[in-house]
């Protein structure tokens, strides 16, 4: 039966140091920084809503009202924003943009 040598204690000793290291970063990046414009993040998402809309969606669209259904409900959005109060508009915007800013980290993590 071999006895086997002990492992290196310097290599291991690397290695734990390496294992053991904490991450340090200098925090420079204010949130009101992260997004420049809200077209910088742009995926694929679903809305959910019952037959009886699809189809006002679909005969809007078969009008020429819009030419596809992100047209026609970023119209009505458009319409629905102009008609807010300016303190609804200031806590829309704020709420946009946070819902932004999680959108643009969470694709940015990826």
């Amino acid at each position: 039966m071999a006895i086997s040598k002990p492992a290196d204690k310097s290599k291991n000793s690397l290695k734990n140091s390496e294992v053991n290291a904490k991450a340090s970063f200098k925090e420079t990046t204010k949130k009101e920084d992260i997004l420049t414009d809200n077209k910088g993040v742009s995926f694929p998402v679903n809305i959910r809503v019952d037959n009886h809309i699809r189809n006002k969606v679909s005969a809007l669209i078969n009008l020429g009202v819009a030419k596809n259904a992100k047209a026609v409900v970023e119209h009505m959005i458009e319409s629905e924003i102009a008609e807010l109060s300016e303190s609804e508009k200031t806590r829309f915007d704020r709420m946009y943009n946070i819902l932004e800013q999680k959108d643009y980290m969470a694709k940015s993590l990826k």
